[in-house]
């Protein structure tokens, strides 16, 4: 691992600001803890994995020394070379900072201080604890400040708010104990046992369509989807469907909407939820007045629905990461939409594939810290239209194959009757239109399933299953086609990356 060249600077701790919110008090501190932690890391090489479970960051130390020292261990780890009094000493003379970090009596007195590591994980609990206390202080004193000028916009002070309590929330999660193996195992056995008691088998959001849910069981918690598409296949039209799906089942939904406004969503889920068609909605109207309290009824009922759409342009990662959260901490949201990730804005000027890449790792990594799905919409590249059925494929993925490998599942939404072509009905039912593919599913098989599409209104469908299909709806879903392989799919390998199969079985 690289490390800077350039000498550690200890940020100095705002005290005056902590003060002067509380006179006469002193900020939280453990100098003690601290010092115990440093000496506990040179005299053991192994306590450096341990006290980096909980923190990593030389500002969690109140003591400006302490943060020098800390930074020298850290960097000798990060190089593995050895940590001891002698090599940290030596980092530090390198650095120009051992006169700040105290001088060579000072770290000889650390290690002094303690005769071994075994509560450092404990000691490690009680200074960041410290710390979280002080960044706190520090940013009620900053908020307070703020809110009494009268300069300051209010809507921007409650997005100072939340930009600050994310950063401590960020601290909090490093800090938390991870689960055990032991722990692990007893949550597979309470999984199974849910299974085993619940009739429809849907151990995650509903999909809003149940061949779906018979596939996925629901969007699993931790999982990023992927659906892509090229422009008027319906990407949007599809997670409104699944959002309004997982709102009716009572499970909030964050939409970060980087394409559509609020409103133009708001009148596709009318569309969506009505027997009015987008165009009367939008361009003509109603031809008969009493229409209207057709559509306050329909209103009305959607108004109820927990769904939190946030349509601001060209939304960063890290600004989408504070929503996510925020929306989690508030609304408890289950599933986070992103349309579409190529929209998403970058903090500097980066190449392209760079910056696809690195919303694509935050989006995965929001699922995983949160605990909810997200599903971000992609656009495939112009090459799905260069080929003879216009199928696409995982390499059509726009711009990054950091997308594909990300992803625990890549969807895609292919419409024949878009570009003229006839649907193949031995690939799916004949009263379906449209291809659901799933060319990519770490948890289970991969093929295609068939949904349908109504124009007038934006809106998929699955229909209901026939009473007389048995429980393999093998109608509805079938292997990889084999007819077109090359337009389908690479091959089995290119695509199994964890799949239990080539085709979808329920």
């Amino acid at each position: 691992m690289q490390t800077s060249s350039k000498s550690y600077k200890a940020e100095p701790v705002q005290q005056t600001k902590i003060i002067s919110l509380e006179k006469g008090k002193l900020p939280p501190q453990a100098i003690e803890f601290e010092e115990a932690i440093l000496g506990a890391l040179m005299i053991d090489t192994r306590a450096i994995d341990e006290l980096l479970q909980v923190f990593n960051n030389p500002e969690v130390f109140y003591k400006d020394c302490n943060k020098y020292v800390f930074e020298a261990i850290k960097i000798l780890s990060e190089t593995s070379q050895p940590i001891d009094l002698l090599t940290v000493s030596n980092q530090l003379r390198q650095k120009g900072c051992l006169d700040l970090a105290g001088g060579d009596f000072y770290l000889i007195g650390l290690t002094q201080r303690i005769a071994s590591s075994a509560h450092i994980e404990i000691h490690a609990r009680i200074v960041l604890q410290k710390y979280m206390k002080r960044k706190a202080i520090q940013v009620a004193s900053e908020i307070i400040e703020l809110a009494y000028d009268d300069d300051t916009d209010v809507f921007h002070l409650f997005d100072y708010m939340d930009v600050e309590t994310a950063k401590v929330n960020e601290i909090i999660e490093k800090g938390r104990s991870e689960m055990t193996y032991a722990d692990a195992l007893n949550a597979a056995v309470e999984r199974v046992q849910m299974l085993t008691d619940s009739d429809n088998c849907l151990t995650g959001v509903d999909t809003g369509f149940k061949k779906l849910n018979k596939h996925f069981g629901g969007w699993q918690p931790t999982d990023f989807i992927v659906v892509g598409a090229r422009p008027g296949m319906g990407k949007t039209a599809f997670v409104t469907n699944t959002m309004l799906g997982a709102a009716k089942a009572g499970d909030s939904v964050g939409f970060i909407s980087l394409e559509m406004s609020t409103e133009q969503l708001a009148t596709r889920t009318i569309a969506n939820e009505s027997n009015f068609h987008l165009n009367q909605l939008t361009k003509t109207g109603f031809e008969k007045p009493e229409y209207f309290s057709g559509l306050l009824r329909k209103v009305n009922e959607l108004k109820s629905l927990p769904i939190f759409i946030d349509d601001r342009p060209a939304l960063t990662i890290g600004e989408i990461k504070r929503k996510a959260r925020l929306y989690k901490r508030k609304h408890n949201i289950k599933l986070l939409i992103v349309d579409y990730i190529q929209l998403a804005g970058s903090d500097g000027n980066e190449d392209i594939r760079v910056r696809v890449g690195k919303i694509s790792n935050g989006l995965k990594a929001i699922a995983k810290e949160l605990g909810i799905t997200v599903i971000g919409l992609a656009q495939l590249s112009r090459e799905v239209e260069k080929t003879a059925y216009k199928r696409p494929a995982l390499h059509h993925l726009k711009e990054s194959g950091d997308i594909e490998q990300d992803a625990d599942a890549v969807c895609f939404i292919y419409r024949p009757a878009y570009y003229g072509l006839e649907v193949d009905h031995d690939v799916i039912d004949d009263d379906c239109n449209t291809e659901f593919i799933v060319a990519k599913y770490r948890h289970g098989g991969v093929g295609t399933i068939g949904l349908h599409y109504d124009e007038n209104k934006t809106k998929f469908t699955d229909n209901e299953i026939k009473e007389e299909l048995n429980d393999s709806y093998s109608s509805n879903v079938i292997d990889i086609p084999k007819a077109m392989p090359n337009e389908a799919f690479y091959s089995i390998d290119d695509v199994s990356d964890g799949n239990d199969s080539n085709g979808i079985d329920f």
